[in-house]
């Protein structure tokens, strides 16, 4: 680190009223070293780091350094609030604080799809997704939205609370949909247009890993930059993965035949219309297990998907020499039906480098391996650094190096640590003599377990579950064991609401499933306890887990060792991370699958996950609990 980096970290650490880290230090070091020689660096930042202080002062840095424009700076978060933090709180503040040091004004903004913006074109018309909403909640909703949009200064959906993915999607658009270069009326006040204008003249990009995947496989969305910097970057891979995925869906082909009609093109539409009644008879009578690889398709969908492409080719053709038809109707008529097109014409020519399954009135198809995505469309001849505080897993780098497609050799990676005594702040209790998970897991004697801790604690506890049916077991075993409130999620219920019940009710308890496994920040009192059921192993049937360990069986490897082993260590980290999030923070994390002690593979696991005291015996960690209830209780 240069002195006036140093310098200038000391400012921003002093006006954030903080203490020097040894480990954001080394971060600040490592990204200013990075972005001089546009390396690649992959970096462990353990909670309590700092870490976005720690990537972000040597971006600013180097932009101020650099003429505008000459190295701008993305940097892609995974979760939406920490988008929000970067560009609300903490490059506010930083900036605020370096006014007078900094050789230039730097800028930023954030960027999101052009999906997550209203679209004024469709406000201000009739369109045929709007007219499907039914009279009631949606109702309501879609006149929230036209309210709100008299008044937004940002068109950005996350200013709203509560609404449908099925009502925004009636006031907004992809940008396959969008009609602005084809005489759209509203390009000039266009809210998507004005973000990404605005991004394109900052010196550092806030945006998301989704945007950050559709940019490397579709190019162009967020304009040249020198650098890239990925936040929780543990999350990347899977982010890549949905950018790259196609399905093609009964509803999207009836979608497309609307949208058509809607555009003047009736004999087009019906067309397409037989086409997806078409594909919808040929999925009725196929008896295909839905969630499952599928080596191949059947004669009979293989001739439906061949129509469909035949039908959305002649409609697109036609929409395109439509040109006295309405160019934003049009336009979204035009990117339904090459969607559907695209997607029937990747199921057909599915190799062994896909998978490819059905998803109940819909079929799924994506590639294996998104490495290159990243290697060509990401990294490039950029600075690229990955950040998280779960990189390491069974002690080393070389899983998320493998994921990224960093070749070896071509990236230096470190553990910056953390500044928390994770030994004498907390336990990790794994009860060695549980009989492991089966299939009537949870059992009454880990739900018996979890109860006496809960007792022990005095609530306070969160507990993570890796099935609903587990959610609902464990809700009734700590009914009448809980002293203050017990919160249950609810399958397809927004969370943020629990979180703020749970942080702020005293002696309450939270269950929940992997929607609560990352995301959940609650220092202090209302969380002494993590209880996690069971190790979070993704299940076999899951046809991307399956395709991708039967491919790396194939070449003379583990597939379950380099794929489930690895994707359980991660959600693992992520859900027992959720107890220390302070240095003043204690308590237990209880881990109530046996396995973790008694397997080969539980080292590994334990190795992934912040050096926790380790205890196996029951009566001392209920000790523990007891007392810490205690203290707070005095």
């Amino acid at each position: 680190m240069t002195p006036t980096t140093r310098h200038l970290l000391d400012m921003v650490v002093a006006d954030l009223r903080g203490s020097d880290r040894p480990g954001q230090q080394e971060m600040v070091e490592l990204v200013e070293e990075s972005l001089d020689k546009r390396s690649t660096v992959l970096i462990q930042a353990g909670t309590g780091t700092g870490k976005s202080v720690g990537y972000l002062l040597p971006a600013v840095v180097h932009a101020a350094d650099a003429e505008p424009g000459r190295s701008r700076v993305v940097v892609a978060t995974a979760t939406l609030a920490l988008q929000h933090q970067l560009v609300e709180r903490d490059l506010p503040r930083m900036l605020g604080a370096l006014s007078d040091e900094l050789r230039r004004d730097v800028t930023y903004s954030t960027l999101k799809g052009r999906s997550n913006y209203l679209c004024l074109a469709r406000v201000s018309g009739s369109d045929p997704d709007q007219q499907t909403l039914e009279r009631s909640t949606l109702e309501e909703q879609a006149a929230r939205i036209n309210e709100w949009s008299q008044s937004t200064q940002t068109g950005d959906r996350d200013e709203l609370e509560d609404i449908s993915g099925i009502v925004w999607s009636a006031f907004s658009v992809t940008a396959q949909e969008c009609s602005r270069g084809s005489g759209c009326a509203f390009v000039e006040d266009c809210w998507a247009e004005r973000a990404i204008a605005n991004a394109r003249s900052s010196d550092i990009v806030v945006t998301n890993h989704t945007l950050l995947a559709l940019n490397a496989v579709q190019e162009g969305i967020i304009g040249e930059h020198a650098a890239v910097i990925v936040d929780e970057a543990h999350a990347l891979p899977s982010a890549l993965q949905r950018a790259a995925t196609n399905e093609l869906s009964v509803e999207a082909l009836n979608r497309a035949a609307r949208r058509t009609q809607a555009a003047g093109q009736t004999d087009e539409a019906d067309r397409v219309q037989d086409a997806a009644d078409a594909f919808e008879n040929a999925l009725l009578v196929w008896d295909a297990p839905e969630g499952r690889r599928l080596a191949q398709l059947p004669q009979a969908v293989q001739q439906a998907l061949a129509s469909v492409r035949e039908a959305c080719g002649i409609a697109a053709a036609a929409l395109r020499r439509a040109t006295e038809a309405d160019p934003a109707a049009r336009q979204r008529a035009i990117a339904a039906v090459e969607d559907v097109h695209a997607a029937a014409g990747e199921l057909l020519s599915a190799d062994e480098s896909r998978v490819m399954w059905r998803r109940r009135d819909r079929l799924v198809v994506l590639p294996l391996d998104v490495s290159a995505v990243v290697q060509d469309g990401i990294i490039g001849e950029r600075t690229a650094v990955f950040t998280s505080a779960t990189l390491q897993l069974g002690g080393s780098f070389d899983t998320i190096a493998e994921q990224l497609g960093l070749a070896k050799g071509s990236w230096v990676a470190s553990d910056v640590g953390s500044p928390f005594a994770y030994e004498s702040q907390a336990i990790l209790f794994v009860p060695d003599r549980l009989s492991p998970p089966g299939p009537d897991w949870p059992t009454p004697q880990a739900l018996g377990l979890a109860a006496d801790l809960v007792a022990a604690a005095g609530g306070r506890a969160l507990v993570l579950m890796a099935s609903w049916n587990g959610v609902e077991a464990m809700a009734a075993a700590l009914a009448g064991v809980v002293p203050g409130t017990l919160l249950t999620q609810r399958r397809g219920e927004p969370t943020a609401g629990l979180i703020r019940a749970f942080s702020e009710e005293p002696n309450s308890v939270l269950i929940g499933t992997l929607g609560l496994w990352q995301g959940v920040d609650v220092p202090g009192a209302a969380c002494t306890l993590v209880i996690i059921d069971k190790l979070p192993f993704p299940p076999p049937s899951d046809p991307v887990v399956s395709a991708r360990q039967a491919a790396i069986d194939a070449r003379g490897g583990s597939g379950w060792m380099q794929v489930s082993l690895p994707q359980a260590a991660v959600t693992l980290a992520q859900g027992a991370g959720r107890l220390i999030r302070s240095n003043t923070d204690r308590g237990v994390v209880a881990i109530l699958d046996s396995r973790l002690a008694n397997r080969r593979y539980g080292g590994y696991l334990r190795r992934s996950l912040p050096p926790f005291s380790f205890m196996t015996d029951v009566s001392k960690v209920r000790d523990a609990l007891g007392r810490l209830d205690a203290s707070f209780t005095a």
